[in-house]
C-alpha cells in the first residue's frame, strides 16, 4: 500500500489494483459520464520444494517429468506430441492442449519454461476428486514466457496445473483451475491475435478483435503525440469475461468488477524488466462508446509507455499524467471531462490537498472526482509551464520516487505553493 505522508506507491507488497491504470474516470460523453471505476527452455534437474526430500516422491518425479515435456513440446514439438500428454481418456484435456499449442504459435511465444515446484494437497474438493477419478492433484509450477517482438524481457510467474497420476507417470488435466494464482490468458482460451508493427491484441472468442486493434493503434498514435521519443510496443489482452480477467490477474475478490482496463506487468511482479500489458474488463469496457473507450485505451497506453506499473510515485501524478496524454487532443469541454470534481467543488468547496491514499481508495464513491482532480493538476502544469515541462516533471518524479525535487528543479516551486495554485484553479473552473 502507499505509505504516508508523501503517498508514493509502494512497490513491495502492494495490491495489484494499485498499479498503474486501475481506473480511468474520464470517459466521453454526450451520454452520461461513466466511471471506469499480468524458445524452448527445458529445465534440468530435480524439482524444488518437495516435502518428500531430495529424491522426491514418485508423484513428484512424474509431475516434474510431465511439466518438462510440456514445455519442450509446446516450444518445438508437433501438435500430436503435445496432445499425447493429456491424461488418458480425457477429451477436454486434449482440446485444451490443442488450444495451448495453437496459442504458443499464433502469439509466437518464446523463452517458454515450465518448472514443477510441488503439489498442493487438499486443493481439490470432493466433487472435483470424484469428477477427475480420484487420481488428480494440483501442481505448483514456475512459468516463464515472452511474446516475441513485443515483450523485451521474459515474464515469470507462479501458476498451477491440474495433473493426474497414470499407469506410466502423470498426465495433463487442465491449466484453467482457479487456485488464486495468476494464469496467463493464453493458457485459458483459444485466442485470436491481431498484430501490427506497434500493437498486438490477443482476444478470447467473441471479442471484437478489429475494434480493439483500432483502439490500440490509435492509442499508440495518441501517446506519440506527447511522448515523441517512445518506441515501445503495446500489448492488449482481452479475456472472455470477468472470471477470466480475475484468473489472469490472480484476484479472488471483486477488486476488478467495476474497472474498464488495468495496466500491469504480465506476471504480476514489480520487476522493472517485466513486460507491461493492458488488460481489458469486457463487461465494463464495452458500454463506454467510441470516444470513451479510446480515452481509456490511450490512458492505459500511457502507463505502458512510461513504465508506470513498476515505478514509485504519488498516484495523483501517475494517473493524472495518463489522462493528460489521453485527453491532449480530445475536443471535450472541461465540464464533461471534470464533471465530478467540479460538482464536488461547487457543493463542498475545493479539496485541501492533492488526492492521496484515502482519495484513491477504490471503495470511495468519490474516486472519479479524485482522478479528475489529479488530471486537472497535470493540466495546470501543462498550461502554466508547457507540455515539455510537464513531461520533465513526470520523468524526474519517476526517477526519484517522489515529487519533492521535481517541484523545485523542474517547476521552480514547492508542492505547497503548487497546491495553493491548483486549489484556486479548481475554484475558477467551478464558477
Amino acid at each position: 500500500m502507499p505509505s504516508a505522508p508523501a503517498d508514493p506507491t509502494s512497490k513491495a507488497g502492494r495490491p495489484r489494483w494499485w498499479v498503474a491504470g486501475l481506473v480511468l474516470c474520464l470517459v466521453a460523453g454526450l451520454a452520461a459520464y461513466l466511471l471506469t471505476r499480468p524458445q524452448r527452455a527445458v529445465v534440468p534437474g530435480p524439482h524444488a520444494g518437495s516435502s518428500q526430500g531430495a529424491t522426491g516422491s514418485a508423484q513428484d518425479d512424474a509431475a516434474a517429468a510431465l511439466v518438462e515435456k510440456l514445455a519442450d513440446r509446446l516450444a518445438r514439438g508437433t501438435r500430436s506430441e503435445v496432445l499425447a500428454l493429456a491424461a488418458p481418456g480425457r477429451a477436454a484435456a486434449r482440446a485444451e492442449l490443442a488450444d495451448l499449442y495453437a496459442n504458443v504459435r499464433s502469439l509466437r511465444i518464446q523463452d517458454l519454461s515450465l518448472r514443477y515446484v510441488d503439489d498442493e494437497p487438499g486443493r481439490l474438493d470432493a466433487a472435483a476428486e470424484r469428477r477427475l477419478g480420484g487420481r488428480a492433484f494440483v501442481a505448483d509450477v514456475q512459468l516463464g514466457w515472452r511474446v516475441a517482438g513485443y515483450d523485451p524481457h521474459v515474464a515469470r510467474e507462479d501458476t498451477t496445473l491440474t495433473l493426474a497420476r497414470t499407469a506410466h507417470g502423470a498426465g495433463f488435466v487442465t491449466a484453467r483451475g482457479d487456485y488464486g494464482k495468476h494464469v496467463p490468458l493464453w493458457m485459458l482460451d483459444r485466442l485470436r491475435v491481431r498484430r501490427t508493427p506497434h500493437t498486438l491484441v490477443m482476444a478470447a472468442p467473441g471479442a471484437p478483435l478489429a475494434r480493439f486493434g483500432g483502439l490500440a493503434d490509435q492509442a499508440v498514435r495518441d501517446v506519440h503525440k506527447v511522448l515523441t521519443s517512445w518506441r515501445g510496443r503495446l500489448v492488449v489482452e482481452v479475456p472472455r469475461d470477468q472470471r477470466e480477467l480475475n484468473l489472469v490477474l490472480g484476484s479472488s475478490d471483486h477488486t476488478y468488477d467495476e474497472i474498464a482496463a488495468v495496466t500491469t506487468t504480465s506476471d504480476g511482479s514489480d520487476r522493472a524488466s517485466a513486460p507491461s500489458h493492458v488488460f481489458v474488463n469486457p463487461p465494463v469496457f464495452e458500454p463506454l462508446g467510441t470516444r470513451g473507450s479510446q480515452i481509456v485505451m490511450s490512458h492505459e497506453a500511457t502507463h505502458v509507455a512510461t513504465g508506470a506499473a513498476t515505478v514509485t510515485m504519488p498516484t495523483w501524478l501517475m494517473e493524472g499524467f495518463a489522462d493528460f496524454v489521453a485527453l491532449d487532443h480530445v475536443n471535450l469541454p472541461v465540464d464533461v471531462t471534470a464533471s465530478q470534481i467540479l460538482a464536488q467543488v461547487r457543493k463542498h468547496g475545493v479539496p485541501p490537498h492533492l488526492p492521496g491514499k484515502a482519495e484513491f481508495d477504490p471503495s470511495d464513491p468519490r474516486l472519479g472526482a479524485s482522478y479528475e482532480a489529479a488530471w486537472l493538476a497535470c493540466r495546470l502544469i501543462g498550461e502554466r509551464y508547457g507540455e515539455q515541462k510537464m513531461i520533465a516533471f513526470y520523468r524526474q518524479a519517476s526517477r526519484d520516487g517522489s515529487t519533492d525535487a521535481a517541484f523545485h528543479d523542474v517547476l521552480g516551486t514547492t508542492e505547497p505553493a503548487f497546491t495553493a495554485s491548483w486549489r484556486r484553479y479548481l475554484h475558477g473552473l467551478a464558477r
